[in-house]
């Protein structure tokens, strides 16, 4: 009786081990997408205004090539226009395609934070709060504009044109850039086998990987350049140290995170109010 419960076991550890395995070698292609989609991140979007250095606008379908600054429109006689950043002032999107391997669960819609919204604005006050988006919503407009930057390359002085997403008012003004990365799927995470998992079902392991979006976010300054928030509290407080205080307890008061880009872009715009940068 001990032998045959002993084969039972034996034979359902066996079961769960190939289904662990199984479901690994499912994973890793995805972990190789991942890799590829770092590299080559491109957005594409069903209609676009671009307005162009040269004061002039175009409009179609849009494509956002990240890692090169490079935009691809559709123009209406079915030519292909290419435009890298220097040959674009600002444009505005809307009509994701949306890729449901991101993991992006909602998109706010920054319009009140562009026109300089934050708690407590005695210009917003017959307005509701923005409302925080559960779904994705890409009929939402989008704004993006160019700025010279390094690349995060701090020991580089070459600033090349790049495009950020604009969150905030300004005239200090919250940007943001979106890239993909790689998360590891864990034996005990949320994506993670719940029997034994593949190697022993030890705690921890990891099985693959997931791509995500991850928010970088900057200061964008009336000279056109970027300040890098790699750390946003330390460096928004840094920047706006004459006011540090006071958008600490602004923050305390209203609960707001620092990593949060809605709540970061009422930080911005309340720094703003209170009399502009670190001077």
């Amino acid at each position: 009786m001990k032998a045959c419960c002993n084969n039972a076991l034996v034979r359902k550890h066996a079961r769960d081990w190939a289904f662990g395995c199984g479901f690994l070698l499912l994973l890793l292609p995805l972990a190789t997408q991942a890799q590829r989609g770092g590299q080559g991140f491109t957005q594409q979007f069903n209609q676009a205004t671009v307005l162009l250095s040269t004061g002039d606008t175009i409009t179609g379908p849009l494509a956002l090539h990240r890692s090169e600054e490079m935009l691809t429109m559709t123009l209406n006689d079915n030519t292909v226009r290419t435009l890298p950043a220097v040959n674009v002032q600002s444009f505005a999107v809307q009509g994701e395609r949306y890729d449901r391997s991101r993991e992006r669960f909602y998109f706010d819609d920054f319009y009140s934070m562009r026109q300089g919204y934050y708690y407590g604005s005695p210009y917003f006050n017959t307005l509701p709060p923005p409302r925080r988006r559960e779904r994705p919503d890409t009929t939402l407009t989008r704004v993006f504009r160019t700025y010279r930057w390094n690349r995060d390359n701090d020991y580089s002085d070459f600033r090349a044109p790049g495009f950020f997403e604009q969150l905030s008012g300004g005239p200090i003004i919250l940007l943001r850039r979106e890239g993909l990365v790689e998360r590891p799927i864990t034996y005990n995470g949320p994506y993670g086998y719940g029997g034994y998992g593949y190697g022993g079902g030890l705690p921890g392991r990891t099985m693959g990987y997931y791509t995500d979006v991850k928010d970088n976010f900057f200061l964008g300054l009336p000279n056109g350049n970027v300040l890098s928030l790699r750390n946003p509290k330390k460096d928004l407080l840094a920047y706006f140290r004459s006011h540090a205080r006071q958008i600490e307890q602004y923050a305390k008061e209203n609960k707001l995170s620092y990593t949060e880009a809605r709540e970061l872009a009422y930080l911005v715009n309340y720094a703003n109010s209170l009399g502009g940068s670190k001077k």
